[in-house]
């Protein structure tokens, strides 16, 4: 992580050079030459940062210079902030004092980093020749060599798995080489199982084997030496050229390991990879494929190193369940007892501590191993238990062997992941981080850049993101129909190390259920209060460093908000305040305003003075209209409104579209517009808004209708697209004059009346279309058949949007089609599914149908269905699906998850339209 600080902080050093102010008034002071000088100063340092960060948990003098480094760092780093808000303020002139002192400040912090660089020469601290393995890197190849070792009886949890992976390598007959993936978080038993099958399979089924731990750190001869040193083994021989493996060049040890492989069917488990261009590069070339049975395990940490190596046979391994885990805890803390089992005035406390472990066996373990050495009194459990710190890469309490390996994922991240992860600590347990709030806070606070090849910040950290998700260090609970993650969770005991991580490198504070410290002595920089019933407002010196305020459900006084001065992130959820204060207008460096679920009805007047605001989220508070300042916010990337229909924070209701001023066109940088409500002025202003990627108008009428298409026409980035008329009018909707459709185009949504009752003609040219929602608009079946055959549509909501009474699904229709639903269709009494048809359809939801009395024809041919909905349909529906043949495959009785019947449907989610 050290590295990671002077990259960061050299890349907002050179955003602080480059702001206008800065340039016109430092000279006087020579901030943008000892800036500049600063900047080539870290970059020298990053060799030995670097240094350090391999030396982690293994070299104190390292670690506490490092220290003294950060703490350097982030003095620099509030120079560069405050130059950043000098140059926003817009008073020029004015600040000469503060340009002054800032000046002072640089010369001081510059004195003080050229101090650290002389200390590193002074105390020895510079790269060694070699490689220098770290502590974590140690422990995780002692336990993978530890895995020989455990005893049949001690393996707990993974009879399913061992079964199918036995099925994988020993019984499958394909001739042809193929590989097994085992996949999880670091501690989830991986090295374990594959090496328990290994001693099961290898000398039984296979002529010859090699068992060879990876890790990180190799090279490519040192992987073969590894791997040919095993096979000798394993054979009993050695090498007949006379030359030694560590003299030999990459082509002689490749040539030895196939010539040893070929034509023998072998078995190779490689534990630990981490490099997914491995497979690829190096090993499928090594082990020749010759139709013998072979097989190859590889064990490893990322899902991407995972599909490298196999697409079809992947594993992926999860923490225990409950039983499992009390288990092996017993297993291994009670092995000298004859029945395993815990004393009964143990098990309360046992529980306790079995719950810190959160079902990892790795930490189940080492916590199990070292209870097993303790007396077994509630006093001596009891001081294990208030000492268990799972963030120390040490031997306290002998739990830090099951610490380093979990931190080794954290080490591996390069500087850009890194500072993103930890970020995520902000986090309550278990809390569902929706993916566009976390990638528009990261960007906010300069941890993505944008990139030459034309792709957004947004697309960057989209990228970063589906890499942690890769990497398993965050889990989709959620994911949207392009597979990737839309809501994210991270395993609690990885949590409990970046809170500690973050706290220790970063300067988060996070405070749950309690009130703030007011240590003076606590610099904080990111600040959290979790359900506080009251947050103090601490010292001043605390405030002045704060760069992100993050509140959740906690009493909070409004005019705290204006004392953070350099703060780029705010953002409030489940606060109930009613207004912000204007100064929080003088926060000139904020970049992400938050108040999403609050009570907040009005915005400071003067909201246009944040420049350099670029997320303004305000959906699900009370605002109802923006102030016209807010056409000022040139540098505005997503503007997400939802006014609450009532000031209550805990009732889920429905919400409304909030006024926006007229002349957006000014807001050359938005890419997202959100329920917002339409006038005029305001849609002929989006012509100029041609960066838009999401776009959500409401209140729309006939007499907007050209200025609408127009823009529309414009916006060639456009991915998602919402269009309501005024409920209360009998306007239609007619979009065939758009031009230039989106071709981009991948959520579309219309709620109103079409005119001709039809879907425009160029629909048929949105091939990257993938959901569709139509409600109220009155179509017939030719433009069914239109949308028949879109190449990529995966989800079809159709809400009152059809008035005929038959619906003929013809074959080779909808061919990518996974979720239909048919709701309100007060007309409809026949549905055929023909041959061919839906091929990959799996949920089907028919709602409402009051006019369906008899069952669809040719459901049997819906060969994919998995889910059957049904709400509110007539009773002789639900009867005679019911009546039919139990062996039909869109019935299956003793399945609960393939049919739900519900009855009248009082309430519909509305879930798609309010996605961010």
């Amino acid at each position: 992580m050290a590295e990671a600080i002077a990259i960061s902080l050299s890349a907002k050093l050179a955003l602080a050079l480059s702001r206008s102010a800065a340039g016109s008034l430092s000279p006087l002071f020579s901030i943008r030459s000892n800036i500049a000088a600063t900047t080539q100063d870290l970059d020298l340092l990053r060799t030995f940062l670097r240094f350090a960060d391999s030396r982690q948990g293994t070299d104190d003098l390292a670690a506490a210079w490092v220290r003294q480094v950060r703490d350097a760092a982030f003095e620099l780093e509030d120079v560069a902030d405050e130059c950043c808000y000098l140059s926003g303020s817009g008073r020029g002139w004015v600040n000469v004092r503060a340009w002054f002192s800032l000046s002072r400040k640089l010369r001081k912090a510059r004195e003080r980093l050229r101090q650290l660089s002389a200390a590193k020469e002074m105390y020895g601290i510079r790269p060694v020749d070699g490689p220098v393995l770290p502590f974590a890197i140690t422990s995780s190849r002692i336990i993978s060599d530890n895995a020989h070792f455990v005893k049949k009886q001690e393996i707990v949890g993974f009879d399913d798995h061992e079964k199918k992976l036995l099925e994988w390598v020993a019984q499958d007959t394909e001739p042809r080489r193929t590989q097994v993936a085992i996949c999880g978080m670091g501690g989830v038993g991986k090295t374990t199982l594959a090496t328990s099958v290994y001693k099961e399979v290898a000398k039984s089924h296979f002529e010859c084997a090699a068992w060879v731990a990876v890790s990180q750190g190799f090279t490519e001869g040192d992987l073969l030496r590894k791997i040919l040193k095993e096979l000798r083994r394993d054979l009993c021989e050695r090498g007949s050229n006379g030359v030694s493996d560590s003299e030999a060049d990459y082509r002689s040890l490749m040539e030895a390991v196939q010539g040893h492989l070929a034509k023998r069917r072998y078995l190779i488990v490689l534990d630990d990879i981490w490099n997914a261009h491995l497979w690829g590069k190096l090993l499928h070339l090594a082990f020749p494929d010759d139709a013998t049975q072979s097989r190859v395990i590889i064990t490893t940490r990322s899902n991407e190193v995972a599909k490298a190596a196999t697409l079809e046979r992947t594993m992926v391994l999860e923490p225990m369940q409950w039983r499992e885990a009390w288990a092996l805890f017993c297993n291994v803390t009670f092995r000298d007892v004859p029945d395993r089992t815990c004393p009964s005035h143990l098990e309360e406390i046992a529980a306790n501590m079995l719950k810190r472990c959160h079902g990892l066996p790795l930490a189940i373990i080492s916590v199990a191993n070292l209870l097993a050495l303790k007396e077994k009194t509630e006093f001596a459990w009891g001081n294990v238990l208030g000492s268990i710190l799972w963030y120390k890469s040490s031997s306290d309490l002998g739990i830090g062997e099951a610490a380093s390996i979990l931190n080794l994922s954290i080490d591996d991240l390069p500087h850009h992941l890194k500072k993103c992860f930890l970020s995520c600590s902000i986090h309550c347990e278990d809390f569902l981080m929706k993916r566009k709030i976390l990638i528009r806070q990261w960007i906010a606070q300069g941890f993505i850049e944008e990139k030459p090849d034309q792709r957004t910040a947004e697309d960057v950290a989209d990228d970063y993101l589906d890499q942690l998700v890769q990497r398993g260090l965050l889990k989709a609970v959620i994911r949207n129909e392009f597979g990737r993650a839309k809501s994210c969770i991270i395993h609690d005991l990885i949590r409990e190390l970046i809170i500690h991580r973050s706290r220790e490198e970063e300067g988060f504070s996070q405070f749950v259920d309690s009130k703030m410290p007011t240590d003076r002595n606590i610099r904080i920089r990111h600040l959290v209060v979790d359900r506080c019933e009251e947050v103090d407002a601490p010292p001043v010196r605390q405030l002045a460093a704060l760069r992100s305020f993050y509140a959740f459900r906690s009493g909070l006084d409004s005019s705290l908000l204006s004392r953070f001065r350099l703060l780029t992130v705010m953002d409030l959820w489940f606060i109930e305040i009613t207004n912000l204060p204007d100064s929080v207008t003088d926060l000139h460096n904020l970049r992400y305003l938050g108040i999403r679920s609050t009570l907040v009805e009005e915005l400071p007047k003067h909201l246009g003075k944040l420049q350099k605001l670029q997320t303004l989220d305000a959906k699900w508070s009370m605002v109802c209209m923006l102030p016209s300042s807010t056409s000022n916010l040139k540098s505005l990337r997503h503007l997400i409104l939802f006014k609450r229909q009532f000031a209550d924070l805990y009732i889920p209701v429905t919400g409304m579209a909030v006024e926006v001023p007229n002349d957006l066109g000014n807001l050359c940088s938005l890419q997202t517009l959100k329920y917002v409500r339409a006038d005029k002025n305001m849609i002929r202003s989006l012509a100029r808004l041609e960066q838009m990627r999401s776009l959500d108008l409401s209140g729309l009428d006939e007499s907007l209708t050209a200025d609408l298409s127009a823009s529309i026409s414009r916006m060639s980035h456009l991915l998602r697209l919402g269009l309501e008329l005024e409920p209360t009018s009998d306007a239609v909707l007619d979009l065939e004059s758009i031009r230039r459709p989106p071709l981009k185009l991948q959520k579309l949504d219309l709620r109103g009346r079409l005119a001709r009752g039809k879907l425009p003609s160029w629909t048929c040219s949105l091939t990257n279309l993938t959901q569709l929602w139509l409600c109220q608009c009155e179509i017939a079946e030719d433009s069914l058949m239109l949308l028949a055959k879109l190449p990529r549509l995966l989800n079809l909501t159709l809400i009152d949007a059809y008035q005929g009474t038959n619906i003929t699904f013809t074959a080779r229709s909808f061919p990518t089609l996974q979720r239909l639903i048919l709701r309100d269709f007060p007309n409809l009494s026949h549905i055929e599914f023909q041959e061919g048809c839906l091929i990959k359809l799996h949920d089907l939801v028919l709602s409402r149908c009051t006019n369906l009395i008899e069952t669809p024809q040719g459901m049997e041919n819906l060969a994919n269905l998995q889910n059957l909905n049904l709400f509110g349909l007539p009773v002789e529906f639900v009867n005679k699906l019911k009546q039919l043949d139990g062996s039909a495959a869109y019935y299956k009785p003793d399945n609960g998850e393939f049919l739900r019947v519900h009855g009248p449907m009082r309430r519909w989610k509305w879930t798609e339209r309010n996605d961010i």
